[in-house]
């Protein structure tokens, strides 16, 4: 999977140092032009009626339900008013807008509301796009607000793809709700991503550097200039290593070149530091020397003393006291003893509890044998599930630091969870939450998930392992499991762990509508089974699926049927786990021919036996030819105890649909 997601990147070497290091305090350093953008939507704040009607000008909507109001408004003489007393009537108020493919826009709306009510999230605006043949294509959908509130900014930021021919901003309350609101002061805005991101590619966990290595840091640069009016050779790369106190030991210079979009990989020699921090600045100059732009990566000289409970290495996979683990586990939503006895009596070995655990609930895993994820990822102060002891931003730190120190040496830990799915608008915050963790837990990483896949990258700096959670059944394709896996992978540079979340739950569970709790259903075990190896061949090192609650509800598959299922999911990947977790050099091994879009598969080198594993991720079916290196003295499918028949230096199958197939193969001594 690795040569498909491979980037041509050009590696350069550090020269010795003839400049002096540039700090400053924030870890990535940018600034757009300090002129306002332009709004793009058109009568804004509403002030403008339309000739023959009451709705706003340049507004279309429904007008038994929408209407321009003079009598409330956040700022100006009007606001948009909407008043439904009827839940099965879904409107909206659009307006198209001059966005074009490939833009990145902020898009926002000042609402006030009185009882809205519904099951859904309430009153919000939404930016949607449309292909070239009009059908509908994506949009991005900010969670609303419901109830009686007072004026209250709703905002979501985004990416248009680049198929998107036309677009439309709008207005609106969600599906089966009731109530009035008022919207004011429109905001569509094109922004800029920062034309330079870099990621640490080694080391890859934290920045930390031993007497074992690795020897060099590896820092990838992209630019991206399509939000720029910059061309490739007007601008230059220079990385500087510095101590602590601002003495910079070691330097290197990248130019890059090609297109609006690239990338070259810098490396600098780590040999010799002391214990220590240090500062590795990335620097992007533009034309004349102006500095656009400094990203700064924290590198740690650990001293010599004993390994961290729970790390990551040079693999990617997380080590627990010193061996390769491979988390299997379930999302929860509390820990309670009975629940947890019949858990325990399975592979899974370990827990996502949404519930911050306490010491006793930790105790009782730790009696079980299983590790827990500790969750702090609604910690955030404004955010939907914020505890009552959080009550400002100002509040976070301590609270954070606090239970961090609390639990830290509990044997229970396996890693924190920091983050479900938060928008771009809480990167700081992120970062900030991220930050603090690592500085008071040096033993065990932290994990976050996000259903914004093709985003991960914007959000490096806030995670130690990344996960996203493709829920595919019944609304997609099972391929979209390995489809959001490789495209993590791609986002994060195939330098950070994943632990991604396969689906268990039937969508019922969630259907706001009956039409919707009519069409969703449980995945079948072949199904997730399928998915989760999918994600496995597409580099993900952990698997924690969604969810225990939803096994135990699921509404068409009794709980001991599909548990019997998953406990021989489990078991499967349990025992694969020391092939999937070995970093024995692997002999090259290809496909013959096209490889078949609906093919995922991996090698492995364990113990002087070659394996490779095959998934059909369910979108087609048939023969797949594997060239080895040499002729297999023997090969074996395994769980399956049937041999076969060698022909010459190939591995030639048949993978059914969602099938999942594991070879074993010996090869003769060259």
């Amino acid at each position: 999977m690795s040569q498909r997601q491979a980037h041509a990147c050009v590696l350069v070497r550090a020269r010795a140092i003839v400049v002096i290091a540039w700090l400053v305090p924030s870890a990535t350093a940018w600034c757009e032009s300090s002129a306002p953008p332009t709004n793009l939507a058109l009568n804004p704040s509403f002030e403008q009626a339309a000739a023959n009607s009451a709705l706003p000008a340049q507004w279309h909507g429904a007008p038994q339900v929408y209407a321009l109001d003079t009598t409330v408004t956040r700022s100006g003489t009007a606001s948009l008013k909407y008043v439904n007393r009827d839940p099965q009537r879904y409107v909206l108020c659009t307006q198209k807008v001059p966005v074009q493919a490939g833009w990145k826009c902020r898009v926002s709306v000042w609402i006030k509301t009185q009882d809205i009510a519904g099951d859904e999230s309430g009153a919000t605006i939404c930016l949607e796009w449309q292909g070239k043949d009009g059908k509908w294509l994506g949009g991005v959908y900010p969670t609303g607000i419901k109830g009686t509130r007072d004026w209250t900014r709703v905002e979501a930021i985004t990416r248009l793809p680049d198929d998107a021919a036309s677009c439309n901003v709008a207005c609106y309350v969600r599906n089966e709700m009731t109530g009035t609101a008022w919207f004011d002061d429109v905001e569509l805005v094109r922004i800029a991503d920062p034309p330079m991101q870099t990621i640490l590619l080694s080391p890859n966990y934290r920045g930390r550097i031993t007497a074992a290595g690795p020897q060099d840091a590896r820092v990838r640069v992209r630019w991206n200039l399509v939000d720029h009016d910059l061309k490739p050779q007007q601008i230059q790369v220079v990385a500087v290593l510095s101590s602590r106190g601002g003495n910079a030991l070691r330097h290197t210079t990248g130019h890059p070149q090609g297109g609006p979009q690239g990338c070259l990989d810098l490396q600098l020699p780590l040999g010799g530091l002391e214990p220590g921090q240090y500062d590795l600045a990335v620097r992007l100059n533009g034309p004349d020397g102006t500095e656009l732009q400094v990203d700064h990566h924290r590198l740690v000289r650990a001293p010599e003393s004993p390994p961290p409970k729970c790390v990551i290495d040079e693999h990617r996979r997380l080590l627990v006291d010193g061996k390769p683990f491979f988390p299997i586990g379930m999302y929860w939503s509390g820990i309670n003893a009975k629940d947890l006895a019949v858990y325990a009596q399975s592979k899974f070995n370990c827990l996502m509890p949404y519930g911050s655990p306490t010491k006793q609930q930790m105790d009782l895993a730790q009696e079980h044998g299983l590790q827990v994820i500790y969750s702090i990822k609604d910690w955030y102060a404004g955010s939907a599930y914020c505890p009552q002891f959080i009550q400002s931003e100002a509040d976070e730190e301590p609270q954070v630091r606090a239970r961090v120190r609390q639990f830290r040496e509990h044997p229970a830990l396996l890693a924190w969870y920091l983050n479900d799915e938060l928008p771009q608008q809480f990167l700081p915050r992120l970062e900030s939450h991220q930050q603090w963790v690592a500085e008071e837990d040096l033993d065990h990483p932290t994990w976050v998930v996000l259903y914004q896949f093709r985003e991960v990258a914007a959000y490096l700096k806030t995670f130690d392992v990344i996960g996203t959670d493709p829920y595919p059944i019944d609304r997609r394709p099972a391929s979209m499991a390995a489809q959001w896996t490789a495209e993590t992978f791609r986002q994060v540079e195939s330098s950070r762990p994943m632990w991604q979340v396969p689906q268990l739950h039937n969508w019922a569970n969630y259907a706001k509508t009956e039409s919707e709790e009519k069409r969703g259903r449980t995945p079948t075990v072949d199904e997730v089974r399928s998915m989760a190896w999918q994600c496995i061949c597409e580099g993900a090192t952990g698997l924690v699926f969604y969810s225990w609650f939803d096994v135990r509800r699921n509404p068409d598959v009794p709980f001991d049927v599909q548990w019997d299922g998953l406990k021989g999911v489990a078991a499967e990947i349990d025992q694969r786990s020391p092939i999937l977790l070995s970093v024995e050099p692997v002999p090259v091994v290809t496909v013959a021919g096209a490889s078949p879009g609906w093919l995922h598969w991996l090698a492995r080198v364990h113990r002087d036996r070659l394996y490779v594993i095959a998934v059909n991720d369910g979108d087609g079916e048939g023969h797949v030819i594997f060239q080895l290196p040499t002729t297999p003295k023997a090969i074996r499918v395994l769980g399956e105890d049937r041999a076969i028949e060698p022909m010459g230096a190939t591995l030639q199958v048949l993978v059914p649909r969602l099938a999942v197939q594991c070879y074993e193969i010996e090869l003769a001594a060259r």
